[in-house]
């Protein structure tokens, strides 16, 4: 199991039938009290916890999360504390693979974490916590989630407007503008924001911001210098780059990447 940041993670594929709206299952395991700062992510997550307890911290106060819990896209960083033998197990949905298994416009929980009592019952969130908090390993944790989720998958297609969307977004590494996007698939930017936000969560700029930002990231870990980065990741300049990036990680870039306890 490959640690960061002094916790363990463990990823499983899914199984055929969930393959087209989930990720990946991800195991995070914390053998000592850890604090780490999360980026911005392209998928909307369903957690359950099955060990220990975590807080998000905020500037100098800090809120307990819930044990089940559901998070929708952000736009900015976020600083999670987890408890010494602290263990989660996350369903990371793929951009519109959320919306096939709940049905409120996901959009309306943008920026927030909230528990997953407030889209379930409490007796089914207790039945399915209580099931993956006694599981033998990890393998059966995922098996327990993955059935759930498969109770619950809507009859029904992506809708093939959206998804070419986030592909062009993807294709651009969020260096895009969301006005051609519209234009080459023959729809008003009106209606596709609509239609992108309800399924994916995020509006079409937002999710491009979130995807630029990530590229940036991953350049600098592939090596390409702080000089280069706002030019290969498409900026207009460097102000329009370190603006965009502070304004997502609440830092500058430099500062951002000398602290290196982010994930």
């Amino acid at each position: 199991m490959p640690t960061i940041l002094n916790m363990q993670m463990l990823t499983f594929a899914p199984t055929e039938p969930l393959a087209p709206f989930v990720r990946t299952f991800t195991i995070l395991e914390a053998q000592e009290e850890t604090t780490r700062v999360l980026i911005p992510d392209t998928a909307i997550a369903l957690g359950f916890r099955f060990s220990g307890s975590a807080r998000m911290l905020d500037g100098e106060g800090s809120a307990v999360l819930p044990n089940a819990v559901f998070t929708g896209l952000r736009n900015t960083t976020r600083q999670i504390r987890t408890s010494a033998s602290g263990g989660m197990l996350l369903a990371m949905f793929h951009e519109g693979g959320a919306a096939h298994f709940f049905g409120e416009p996901l959009h309306e929980f943008f920026g927030t974490f909230v528990g997953l009592d407030a889209l379930l019952s409490r007796s089914e969130i207790e039945r399915i916590e209580s099931r993956i908090a006694a599981a033998a390993n990890h393998a059966d944790r995922v098996a327990i989630l993955e059935q759930f989720l498969l109770t619950r998958r809507a009859a029904r297609h992506p809708d093939p407007i959206v998804t070419a969307a986030v592909r062009a977004i993807r294709a651009h590494h969020g260096s895009v503008r969301i006005a051609a996007i519209a234009a080459a698939l023959g729809i008003g930017q009106d209606r596709l924001e609509k239609r992108f936000r309800r399924a994916v969560g995020a509006s079409p700029k937002q999710l491009a911001s979130i995807i630029r930002v990530r590229h940036v990231i991953s350049l600098h870990r592939a090596g390409t210098s702080l000089t280069r980065l706002s030019v290969e990741a498409g900026y207009f300049d460097q102000s329009h780059f370190i603006r965009e990036f502070r304004s997502v990680t609440g830092k500058a870039p430099q500062r951002f990447f000398r602290a290196g306890n982010h994930c």
